[in-house]
């Protein structure tokens, strides 16, 4: 086995003796730590192919012959197989905490030229691996976007930057006519606030959330190394695995378009965070915005399901930056930058939004006096109409300028990065 073994477990917490029936060829593992508690399947021989999937039920493409394990190997998502089907190699992928049963229906969705799993096996309904050719290129996306930023390359940098929102936006427009619901906000805060909780946070985050910020079929845990470039131009994605913090706090809901994007947007704070550059990361934001909107669908992607008083990308973003923490208390392994950073950072967001709030409170009262002077003259109880009609530019304007003053997704909520 290469690879740092068993670095998909969390190794800091207890593992638990679990009596739950698991399939032939697999045992269940639990893990336990202060606030935390982690459920996942293991195989008991990987290299026993037959045996593996013996009680397994597949569907799609699978190998079919008399299988050799070429190579195992440890992947901080789950065991990796090399598959040796009489020369026909294949990439057997394990899922130790399932998904959240819509594999194959992100894969349905995935645009033409992506790299997504070809069949699979399940358990009562459990995905248990996928199946896909061995890749024979290499996803180098994210090395190349560090050397550009690195070298102070703005132009290579945008461009890579741009065309990987593109191609998650490519897979929102598909996800347009498939199953969407409408927002779910009490959940999304619910999530947050057992995040926060399990973490025992100092930070607090709920918002409303816009109207149009429906729930879809997202693509889930999305980054830099899951794009795929070619002599087109145009970015192909490859489909992921859950992360460990999807195991550590099971999803209890479905999530927006935004979730998708500020999945990349967190991933590209991560890379900038490595990188020592005179680029201002406000230039990368833009682009990865600009990028997003190209593609998806103009109601997932507007200027108002960024507007950050009502959750916008910074609200995700949070969330991303809470699960990187979790992970890293799963493993003991050193706070995960610039997460802390930037969850520390989030009180001075939300004490100049709070702020920002007294200009709406002015909106909010002189249009209550110009609809009130309104009314009043209609029935007769009052002469003076100028008062009520000067009221209204003055309300619009005031409300405009609240508006203008929300924090804009291109700054960071890392101030140090503005």
């Amino acid at each position: 086995m290469s690879g740092a073994e068993n670095n998909w477990k969390p190794a800091a917490m207890s593992r638990i003796e679990s009596e739950t029936e698991a399939p032939q060829g697999f045992k269940w593992l639990i893990f336990a730590g202060i606030g935390l508690k982690s459920k996942m399947l293991e195989p008991i021989e990987p290299n026993n192919w037959e045996n593996t999937i013996s009680s397994l039920e597949s569907w799609g493409k699978t190998p079919l012959g008399d299988i050799i394990v070429e190579e195992v190997v440890d992947t901080d998502r789950g065991l990796n197989l090399k598959l040796n089907d009489n020369g026909d190699f294949w990439l057997a992928e394990f899922f130790p905490w399932g998904t959240d049963g819509r594999l194959r229906a992100r894969i349905s969705l995935a645009p033409s030229g992506s790299d997504v799993p070809i069949g699979g096996f399940t358990w009562n309904d459990i995905d248990i691996i996928s199946i896909r050719k061995w890749p024979n290129e290499i996803r180098d996306i994210d090395s190349k976007l560090q050397n550009a930023i690195n070298n102070n390359d703005i132009e290579t940098s945008k461009q890579i930057i741009f065309q990987s929102a593109a191609a998650i936006g490519r897979y929102h427009k598909a996800a347009e006519n498939a199953r969407v619901t409408p927002r779910d906000a009490k959940r999304w805060n619910k999530r947050l606030e057992n995040l926060e909780a399990s973490l025992r946070a100092n930070t607090i985050w709920r918002a409303p959330h816009t109207k149009n910020t429906d729930c879809i079929i997202i693509l889930g845990d999305i980054r830099f190394s899951d794009m795929i470039d070619n002599d087109s131009g145009i970015y192909k994605i490859h489909l992921s695995r859950p992360r460990l913090a999807d195991s550590i706090m099971v999803p209890e809901c479905e999530f927006p378009a935004i979730r998708d994007f500020s999945s990349l947007l967190h991933d590209l704070n991560r890379i900038y965070y490595s990188c020592q550059s005179e680029i201002k990361i406000t230039q990368l934001r833009k682009s990865l915005i600009e990028g997003w909107r190209s593609t998806a669908p103009p109601v997932w992607s507007s200027k108002n399901i960024f507007y950050t008083p009502r959750g916008g990308a910074f609200f995700w973003e949070y969330e991303q930056c809470l699960m990187d923490v979790i992970e890293a208390v799963s493993h003991q392994s050193g706070k995960p930058e610039p997460a802390v950073s930037i969850i520390q950072n989030v009180p001075y967001l939300q004490k100049s939004m709070f702020s920002n709030r007294i200009i709406a409170a002015l909106s909010f009262m002189s249009g209550f006096f110009s609809f009130s002077g309104f009314y009043q003259y209609l029935i007769g109880d009052s002469d003076d109409f100028m008062l009520s009609l000067i009221l209204v530019p003055v309300t619009i304007g005031i409300f405009w300028t609240y508006r203008k003053l929300a924090p804009s997704p291109e700054t960071s909520i890392l101030r140090k990065w503005n």
